[in-house]
Formats: structure tokens, sequence, C-alpha cells
């Protein structure tokens, strides 16, 4: 066999093995990631592009991010104070590494519940009122929230008796309407005249404190928002010993907390 035949012979090998098992694709056609690492590349749908995902953008940082297989910076993204010359502040996302420039929040980035975004756009306490937050006509501010301006009224009692008389009831009523407006706890004080001694006057004033409790819870108050003390007669707010005074201080107090 002469060395033309033979020369002839390999290169019909060769086309042969070559149409039996291909050749790979090249650059930027591609089928694996191995085709692409020479240009820091992925491949991704037989093309080598710059990435499948943001784990591929790692040049910018925790900032980098993965859009149409192209890797840019998140817009106003930052690590630390030292990436936001202008507004000075990095605030950082809860759970991540980085965050973002600018004020702390706005429409893209919400107050964490329970707080509100200010006009400085800083979150603060979501309170209805406050320093600077007075309420509307008609209200007072409570734990930072605008509730009904009432007081409760005092009700009175028939000498010995601990029974809520009629006009006590609609008393109660309307004490009942600003204990729910208001919301929080009353403390009811049960009070007597000087007469009889200070043990049975105390479990008098007992009495009466519960019997408006009662009455309130039927009125849909809460019994867990009533409080109840007796001062029995250690409290008048009238000190002359006849009738007159003797009936203001027949009388049970409300407070609110």
């Amino acid at each position: 066999m002469t060395s033309t035949t033979r020369n002839l012979l390999t290169f019909s090998m060769a086309a042969i093995i070559a149409g039996m098992f291909g050749c790979g694709p090249s650059y930027p056609n591609c089928d694996t990631d191995e085709i692409c690492q020479s240009k820091r590349e992925v491949c991704v749908n037989g093309q080598c592009r710059q990435c499948r995902d943001d784990s591929h953008c790692s040049s910018f940082g925790a900032c980098g991010v993965c859009e149409g297989n192209s890797c840019s910076k998140r817009s106003g993204c930052c690590q630390s104070d030292l990436d936001c010359p202008r507004n000075g502040r990095c605030w950082m996302v809860a759970g991540q590494n980085y965050g973002w420039c600018g004020k702390q929040c706005d429409k893209d980035h919400p107050c964490p519940p329970g707080q509100r975004c200010n006009a400085e756009g800083v979150c603060e306490p979501d309170v209805e009122c406050g320093p600077g937050v007075p309420c509307p006509p008609g209200k007072v501010c409570e734990n930072g929230r605008c509730v009904a301006r009432c007081e409760a009224e005092a009700i009175y009692f028939d000498y010995n008796e601990h029974r809520l008389r009629e006009d006590a009831k609609g008393t109660l009523s309307k004490n009942g309407d600003c204990a729910k407006g208001r919301g929080g706890t009353v403390r009811i004080e049960g009070h007597c005249d000087e007469r009889g001694d200070a043990e049975y006057n105390l479990a008098l004033g007992e009495r009466r404190a519960n019997a408006a409790k009662e009455y309130l819870q039927n009125l849909g108050i809460a019994a867990g928002s009533i409080k109840t003390i007796s001062y029995g007669k250690e409290k008048p707010t009238c000190t002359e010993s006849n009738e007159g005074c003797w009936s203001k201080n027949r009388r049970d107090e409300f407070h609110f907390e």
C-alpha cells in the first residue's frame, strides 16, 4: 500500500468518525457551561450569556441582578453608607446584605407593620396623634389614638343601699358609651357616708362598686376592662353632718386608665 493510499484511508476514517459523532458547538453557541467559561459566561438556551440568575452577577456584589441574561446593579442599591455619597444613608433590607440609598420609606419601600412613612421619608410609629399632630375637635389624644372627649359622671345611692336608682342607671348608660369610645380600663370606686363603722362601710362600698360593674357589663363592657375598689367612708366629698352632705358621699366614682 502506497503512502498516498494510506493518507486517503486515514482521511476517510476521520471523515467517517466525524460524521458519526459530529463536532461540538463553538462559541457563542454552546451546550454546556464549559464552552462559555473562557469568557466568564454561562450557557443559556444554546447561547453563551452573562448570567442565568443573580448568583452569576457577583462582580456587582450583593447588588448584582440578572435581567435579560445580562448583569447590572440594582437601581439605588447599596451595601453601606459609603455607597450613598449624596443621600448619605444606606437602608438595609431585612434579612439581606444589601439596601437602598435615599429615604427610609417611599412607595417602593413601605414601612414594617405598626409604622408609617412620615413626610421626611422616615418610618415612625403608626399613631393618630401626638406632638404636632392634634386630634380633631371633640376628641383627645390617648396612647397615640384619638378618643372621644368624655368624662364619666358619679352615681349616687340611697342610705344603706347598693341597689341602683333610676337616675343612676341613666348616668351609667352614658358612662358606658364613654368607656366604649375611650377604650382602656375604667376603675369604679365605691364610697359611703360617715355613718356606720369602717368595716361595714368598706363592704357596702364594694357592693356599690360591683352593682355598677354588673350594669356596665350588661351594656357590653368587658369584665376584664373594669376594676373595682371600695374606700368606704375614707374619702368624703363633703364633711358636714347632715343629709345634704351625706347624700353626696354615698356614691360611685369612675376613672379611666
